[in-house]
C-alpha cells in the first residue's frame, strides 16, 4: 500500500534583494560590524524588519524561542511577572544591542516578556535555526554572539547594583545615574537629556519600590531643580546632587 508523501513547510526566508537591503542595515549595526559580507548574507536569509507601537510585545514569556531579535533604533524593556501578577522591569535594552539570545541559544522559552517602550521600535527579527546555521560554519559569528551575551549581562547585572544601593532615594539616584550613563545626551550646561519615557510605575519596578514613595522621592527632586520632565523623557541638571546621594 503507497503511503502520501510527507507534507514538508517551508521555512520563510527573505527574497534576494530583501536579503541584500536587510544585509546592509545589519553592517551598519555595532553586534555585525565585524562580519564579512557572507555571514551577513547567511543571517539576512532568515531576518525580518519590524516595527513596535510602543507597549507593544516582541514576545511573551512562554512563547517558543524560536528568533531573536536586534534593535535598529528604540528602547525594549525585559519585563517579568511575578506569581501574584506583579510586572517587574529587569532591564533596558537599547540601539545595537540584542534580546532573546540566551533562549534561543537553549531552545527553549521565552523566559520574559519583551515590550517596546517610549515610541516607535524598529527591530531585526533573525530566526533560531539561520543562526544555529551560521554558528556552526563562522567563528566571527560566535564572537559576535558572545559579545553581545556579555552586553546583555552587563545590562541585567545593572539592575541588580540598582535594587542593591540601599535606601529608595539611593535606589532612584543610582538609576538616574544608570540612565544618564547608558541613554543620556548633553542638552545644555551641565544639564543631560534622558530619551527614555519611562512612567513612575516602571520606575517603581526598576528600583522595587512602592509607586508612591517614587512619586514623592521624584516629585521633591522635580522642585528642588534637579530635574524636570521633558517630551520623550526626562531632563537632569543636577547629576551631580545625585552622585552626592550616593556617596553619602
Amino acid at each position: 500500500m503507497s503511503h502520501a508523501p510527507s507534507l514538508v513547510i517551508p521555512r520563510p526566508t527573505a527574497a534576494p534583494a530583501e536579503a541584500r537591503a536587510v544585509a546592509d542595515r545589519m553592517a551598519g549595526l555595532a553586534l555585525f560590524s565585524t562580519l564579512g559580507p557572507g555571514d551577513l548574507a547567511r543571517l539576512a536569509r532568515g531576518a525580518r524588519h519590524r516595527r513596535l507601537a510602543s507597549g507593544e510585545p516582541l514576545w511573551l514569556t512562554g512563547e517558543r524561542a524560536a528568533h531573536f531579535a536586534v534593535i535598529e533604533a528604540g528602547i525594549v524593556q525585559i519585563r517579568q511577572t511575578t506569581p501574584i501578577g506583579d510586572g517587574v522591569v529587569v532591564g533596558l535594552f537599547r540601539t545595537g544591542e540584542a534580546v532573546g539570545l540566551a533562549a534561543v541559544l537553549e531552545h527553549g522559552l521565552f523566559p520574559a516578556d519583551a515590550i517596546a517602550i517610549g515610541g516607535a521600535v524598529d527591530v531585526l527579527s533573525i530566526r533560531a535555526d539561520v543562526l544555529q546555521e551560521a554558528l556552526e560554519t563562522s567563528v566571527t559569528v560566535g564572537l559576535a554572539v558572545n559579545r553581545a551575551l556579555l552586553q546583555h549581562t552587563a545590562a541585567l547585572r545593572a539592575k541588580i547594583d540598582i535594587v542593591s544601593a540601599g535606601s529608595v532615594p539611593r535606589r532612584l539616584a543610582a538609576l538616574m545615574i544608570y540612565l544618564i550613563e547608558r541613554f543620556g545626551r548633553p542638552a545644555g550646561a551641565d544639564a543631560v537629556a534622558v530619551e527614555v519615557n519611562l512612567t513612575r510605575e516602571e520606575i517603581s519596578q526598576l528600583v522595587s519600590a512602592r509607586a508612591e514613595t517614587v512619586i514623592r522621592i521624584l516629585s521633591r527632586w522635580q522642585k528642588a531643580g534637579w530635574l524636570t520632565n521633558r517630551p520623550g523623557g526626562i531632563e537632569i541638571t543636577r547629576a551631580d546632587m545625585l552622585r552626592r546621594i550616593l556617596d553619602t
